[in-house]
């Protein structure tokens, strides 16, 4: 109810509330929830196949395995058959029609070595693809086959494609493209939209739905360890590909409200005409003022700052991201580093100690990411980067066993 899944509604419920009738207010009584007594458990079919291998005088170990899941009977919205003018789409509950199909596979690689009695290399690495698709979701009737998610990965983004910005009055007068739907008036530095439909109007039926979402498709990672008489080092290197990550909202707010993470910085890279007057520079000052910037930015990375706070470049209300601002958020990050030393037993005798190693580690150390100077891919967990970034650590330390 309200936006949020009722799995157990199998039962009405009901609430109370007044309403004038003949010009007296009324008690009455009204159903919240239409029940489902019908629901059932969600069904899964799962296949793999897999391989274990060793080669090279068991030096290398190979580990391989493919795998398939269908899930069907997925609780969900039947929103698909039931128009939001009937009065009763928000007060239904989900049905068990969902499918989704996941396919992928998962590997380790590992290799030992021994040389001589002293030296000793172990290292491995690891990795899983998954992909999901969406086979059926019950989705709006009447929308274009590129807008349904049917198809695409669960949480696929809805976005305009972005087509560049309006620099200047006399690009504006060459538009030939109905912006009425997203915005009243064009002016300099609004963002350029590409007419998907071909209708020569911008509106919602322009979003694309793309195959792209924020949960990685490959993660993997990467493990060392060295050992040399009494020295030892060891690495641990962890990664995702294939992520895009959509900033939303606080793209905008860090000039004029609070600055999240180093993404602040990257925001004031915004449209900023070199010469307004009137209702442009009406339009742009608060902003202007609020983020301290004075400076004209003509060809800025971004469109003009708008004072709402919208998803899309215009106040039109319209929840559509813009591929502008699609990041690609695939890192590698050094999650570990530790160097040691172990002193040899013949000192250690006359102190009675049976082992004395020294050490120094430290923990996230380095990451290869392009939006690293923004903020902490890594941190990407609620679909904003609010989460706290994680810490490089440094440590040192001693074993010491009597």
């Amino acid at each position: 109810y309200n936006g949020v899944l009722q799995e157990f509604a199998y039962l009405s419920i009901y609430g109370s509330g007044q309403y004038p009738i003949n010009g007296q207010v009324q008690n009455t009584l009204f159903e919240r929830l239409l029940p489902n007594p019908f629901f059932t458990w969600e069904r899964a079919q799962n296949y793999n196949i897999g391989m274990d291998a060793s080669f090279l005088d068991n030096r290398f170990d190979l580990t391989l395995e493919y795998f398939y899941n269908n899930r069907t009977k997925i609780l969900i919205p039947n929103t698909g058959v039931t128009p939001g003018s009937s009065g009763i789409a928000d007060r239904l509950p989900p049905q068990n029609l969902g499918e989704v199909d996941n396919r992928g596979f998962e590997f380790a690689l590992n290799y030992n070595a021994r040389a001589g009695k002293d030296l000793v290399i172990r290292a491995g690495i690891n990795g899983g693809y998954a992909k999901n698709k969406v086979v059926f979701m019950s989705e709006t009737p009447g929308i274009p086959d590129y807008q349904r998610m049917e198809g695409k990965q669960i949480g696929a983004f809805l976005a305009f494609q972005y087509d560049g910005v309006f620099r200047d009055v006399e690009d504006i007068n060459k538009n030939t493209v109905d912006y009425s739907g997203v915005t009243g008036q064009l002016l300099p530095g609004d963002m350029k939209i590409r007419d998907v439909n071909g209708d020569n109007k911008i509106n919602a039926d322009d979003a694309v739905r793309l195959d792209k979402n924020n949960t990685p498709t490959f993660n993997y990672g990467a493990t060392f360890d060295l050992r040399y008489k009494g020295f030892d080092m060891s690495m641990f290197l962890q990664g995702v590909a294939k992520m895009d990550y959509y900033p939303r909202h606080y793209l905008f707010w860090g000039p004029y409200q609070q600055p999240y993470a180093n993404i602040y910085p990257w925001n004031l890279d915004f449209y900023r005409g070199a010469s307004e007057s009137g209702e442009d520079r009406e339009r742009h000052s608060s902003s202007y003022i609020a983020a301290g910037l004075a400076d004209a930015n003509p060809n800025g990375y971004f469109p003009v700052l708008q004072s709402w706070l919208a998803d899309n470049n215009y106040g039109s209300g319209l929840d559509i991201s813009q591929t502008k601002y699609l990041l690609n958020a695939a890192y590698l990050r050094v999650k570990n580093i530790t160097m040691g030393y172990t002193i040899p037993n013949a000192l250690l005798k006359r102190y009675h100690i049976n082992r004395l190693r020294i050490f120094i580690t430290g923990e996230n150390l380095f990451e290869f990411s392009s939006i690293k100077k923004y903020l902490d891919p890594e941190s990407i967990t609620d679909g904003y980067g609010w989460a706290y970034p994680y810490q490089r650590k440094y440590a040192v330390g001693i074993n010491l066993d009597f």
